[in-house]
């Protein structure tokens, strides 16, 4: 008998199979979301959705259709995710802060397709809603992937993911609701 197996220790693996089990555990098919949106997560992007109203509106009143309007208003919280993303980015590499700047890169390349998708069709909302919706579900796999390499949670991919959830529960609501 090998002393691993009296004293119940695995046998110690090879670099190669044991990078191999890494990633079998980091792949996609493996992930397991935390839960369904729970009550108060999808109360609160209920209410902050109505932040988006104002610059409906104002959309509306430049003469833009609804449609218009509301795939505007995807283009510019698309835009404005996009900006936060960059400008702590840059702050994070002029400090030195270089694993902060690494999660920013990869928030930035989770949302990416927002900046391509979103002027593509600008009038249709429904094509706006499965990008925004996309582009929330690779945040937020990404980073779940980034916390279970490295435990370093970074606070702007939640918050990130709260603007998108409360931009698709905008884009989904009938129209008349949302002027």
């Amino acid at each position: 008998m090998s002393a691993d197996i009296l004293t119940f220790r695995p046998a110690p693996l090879s670099q190669a199979d044991a990078a191999r089990r890494r990633a079998m555990l980091l792949h996609p098919s493996n992930f397991v979301p935390a839960s369904a949106p729970d009550r108060d997560a999808t109360e609160k992007a209920e209410e902050q959705a109505g932040r988006f109203d104002a610059l409906y509106k104002e959309f509306l009143d430049r003469g833009l259709s609804a449609n218009g309007a509301r795939t505007e208003v995807a283009r510019a919280a698309a835009r404005e995710i996009w900006d936060g993303f960059a400008v702590q980015l840059r702050q994070h590499r002029a400090a030195g802060q270089q694993m902060d700047a690494n999660v920013l890169a990869v928030a930035l390349a989770s949302i990416q397709c927002l900046n391509s998708v979103l002027p593509r069709r600008p009038e249709d909302p429904h094509h706006a809603v499965r990008a925004v919706s996309t582009a929330r579900r690779r945040l937020q796999y990404n980073g779940g992937l980034l916390h279970r390499l490295h435990p370093h949670r970074n606070p702007a991919f939640q918050d990130a993911v709260a603007t998108l959830q409360s931009l698709e529960v905008f884009l989904t609501r009938p129209q008349q609701h949302a002027a």
